[in-house]
């Protein structure tokens, strides 16, 4: 009786509970966060979710918005600000349901990685957060009218889950982003996101990417550039090609499989890479009147081999010769090879890779045809054989 006494004693004072437990009712839940350069300070605008009880959820749903708040204030630190914001917020900021982080151009152009230190050494504060860099104010951006969800930093993250779709942007965590920045090449790449007019709606749209180097954007890739991106890095993961035959003929190509192959070869301060490419995919759109055979997919698949490699060289071209950053796989390649040779060259790398010659083979293979194998062309269908003699 006494051992079992002793039991459950020893049992009750390792049963302590949740001793570090919040009540929801007393925090304020922050989704998305943007930072920028304001008259000398560090301007930081929140995005928190709008506690609503059922009723009213019910109809903030139907509305299709109005279920956040934003706040803005400027501070000398981060969590200077964050603690600052509980004078306008009435509660304690929570950081730990936070998707996206946004930092204004101005910031980014400068060492901008110290100001988020506390992101790496904070508990609470997520890795798995999404990076963005906008030319916007950050705040306007968390103040969009979003299209689906309540939130703007939800909406954001639904967009970036979207690549096997589309390869116009190349998304980044907070744990790659410093994985890159502490990585044998210390240069990164963040999606850029601005503010559009599309039918009379104010809409977000990301557009392009920024180039790091030294823990500062130095330059931004357009659109075709970011998919020039996404095919050196071997993110390309869907999508489509549209190529055009003439004026008034175009087919699409939709990507199923993608993958790209690096392999440099150093010789004492010379670089000379290869880049094989293949790419599987399905006839998406045929818009013309040529018949479906070996020989239309081949011509297809020659123009959209040489479509792929023009965006791959447009991306190394600005990569090269204007920025002279290696945010491709062709530094940390380079490394895995050889890594005594490389820490000799490590400090000049950026003039090596400028001017390293590239050599870029893609082979483009169609899979599938579609459910149907011809276009529809009137004049030269085959005459109508009744297969059944005697009706009329």
């Amino acid at each position: 009786m006494i051992r079992t006494f002793f039991i459950i004693l020893c049992s009750l004072l390792l049963l302590t509970g949740c001793w570090n437990n919040q009540e929801i009712d007393n925090v304020a839940l922050v989704h998305g966060v943007g930072l920028d350069k304001s008259d000398g300070q560090l301007n930081i605008s929140v995005e928190i979710i709008k506690p609503t009880s059922q009723q009213e959820g019910g109809q903030g749903a139907s509305q299709g918005g109005g279920q956040h708040i934003v706040l803005e204030k400027n501070a000398g630190t981060l969590l200077e600000g964050a603690r600052g914001l509980i004078r306008y917020a009435k509660r304690r900021l929570e950081f730990g349901h936070t998707r996206v982080w946004l930092i204004g151009e101005r910031l980014a152009k400068e060492d901008f990685v110290h100001v988020l230190d506390s992101v790496r050494r904070d508990q609470m504060l997520r890795l798995n957060s999404y990076l963005f860099i906008t030319n916007e104010n950050p705040s306007d951006i968390l103040n969009t009218p979003t299209l689906y969800e309540n939130l703007t930093a939800t909406e954001l993250v639904s967009a970036l889950e979207q690549t096997q779709f589309a390869a116009e942007y190349s998304p980044i965590k907070l744990r790659e982003f410093y994985k890159l920045i502490e990585g044998t090449i210390p240069n990164a790449y963040i999606p850029m996101i601005s503010i559009k007019k599309e039918a009379e709606q104010t809409i977000t749209s990301i557009d392009g990417t920024a180039v790091i180097k030294n823990n500062q954007m130095v330059g931004q890739l357009n659109v075709k550039e970011t998919v020039g991106l996404n095919w050196l890095l071997n993110h390309a993961e869907g999508g489509s090609i549209a190529v055009s035959l003439d004026e008034n003929e175009k087919v699409s190509f939709e990507i199923t499989k993608a993958k790209t192959e690096t392999k440099p070869h150093l010789n004492g301060k010379k670089l000379n890479v290869d880049i094989q490419t293949k790419i599987e995919g399905t006839l998406a759109d045929n818009m013309t009147a040529k018949k479906v055979n070996e020989h239309f997919f081949k011509d297809i698949e020659k123009k959209i081999s040489r479509h792929v490699e023009n965006e791959m060289r447009s991306t190394l071209k600005k990569l090269q010769e204007e920025l002279k950053t290696d945010i491709t796989e062709i530094g940390l390649e380079t490394y895995r090879t050889d890594p005594k040779q490389f820490q000799n060259i490590r400090s000049e790398w950026s003039d090596i890779f400028a001017n390293a010659e590239i050599s870029i083979n893609v082979d483009a293979n169609f899979t599938h045809e579609g459910l149907v194998k011809e276009s529809v062309h009137r004049e030269d269908r085959k005459p109508y054989n009744n297969p059944y003699p005697f009706s009329k």
